[in-house]
């Protein structure tokens, strides 16, 4: 999230300079599939790619052996494989958290009149899969489907204090997380003590640390195993909070990230507490 005016125009994709030709190879290769076209041979797929059947069948016998496409040894066709079923569940997954989210999302972003937005899990750092922008001239801006760092903003650092602790101590361990104000947190020690506190809180607040001029609220959001799914995150210009105010707002977002959980089926007094702390 970064601040801007309502003036300002969006922020638009960029080209990015890491485009990798190998990997959109294999991307076409998975396209060829279609529900019309369920089964392909080594001959039609070079066909269809204008590809030569060695190139070809380099790429899938690379798929084929991380389980993305399988072939049939009696047509000697291929599939797609049950890899890429696991992948799409995880998409239906987040499709359903943005759906059931959608109008919670809503409500906070009117109670509040500032950004709101909803972000999940990816191993890179938490992607934002829906947002409603402030509408007033002065406002933090969220970009749909932009990337955070795990050490800064406050949704991050809440997903991050309730993943399971293998996971967290993988991304920690990385230790090489970027500075973007004097109050941004990067030693992996401090930000241990962070989380631990977020998770006894069971949201954050975070001022100044990814943009100077902005304060944002936090809270996780849990499935019927009480994994964490996600986060919401309202953020303001941090002269227009006041501390008089943060309390509402931390009420607010608790509300909104409860009731979206217990749509999920999450519920707490049925679970067994995890030995974290």
């Amino acid at each position: 999230m970064a601040m801007e005016t309502a003036t300002a125009p969006p922020r638009g994709h960029r080209a990015t300079p890491y485009f990798l030709e190998s990997v959109d190879r294999v991307m076409k290769v998975l396209d060829c599939f279609t529900v019309e076209t369920p089964d392909l041979r080594l001959t039609d797929l070079s066909e269809l790619l204008g590809m030569p059947k060695v190139q070809v069948l380099r790429i899938v016998a690379t798929l084929e052996s991380g389980g993305y496409l399988t072939r049939d040894e009696a047509t000697k066709r291929y599939r797609l494989g049950v890899r890429l079923f696991h992948l799409g569940m995880v998409v239906r997954h987040q499709m359903d958290l943005r759906r059931i989210a959608q109008p919670y999302l809503g409500q906070l972003a009117e109670a509040t009149r500032e950004t709101a937005g909803l972000f999940v899990y990816d191993p890179l750092g938490p992607i934002c899969i829906d947002v409603l922008q402030s509408p007033k001239a002065m406002r933090v801006y969220a970009q749909l489907g932009s990337r955070m760092p795990w050490n800064a903003g406050t949704s991050p650092k809440v997903i991050l204090a309730f993943l399971p602790e293998e996971k967290r101590e993988r991304i920690l361990a990385r230790a090489n997380f970027e500075r973007y104000t004097q109050f941004t947190v990067t030693d992996p020690d401090e930000i241990r003590g962070m989380l631990g506190d977020i998770r006894r809180k069971g949201y954050h607040v975070g001022v100044r640390d990814l943009d100077e001029d902005a304060l944002g609220v936090s809270a996780p959001i849990f499935d019927d195993a009480g994994h964490v799914v996600g986060a919401i995150g309202v953020a303001a210009p941090a002269v227009r909070l006041p501390d008089a105010e943060l309390g509402r707002f931390i009420a607010l977002v608790c509300r909104a990230t409860d009731a979206i959980s217990r749509q999920l089926g999450y519920r707490p007094d049925e679970l067994v507490p995890a030995a974290d702390d």
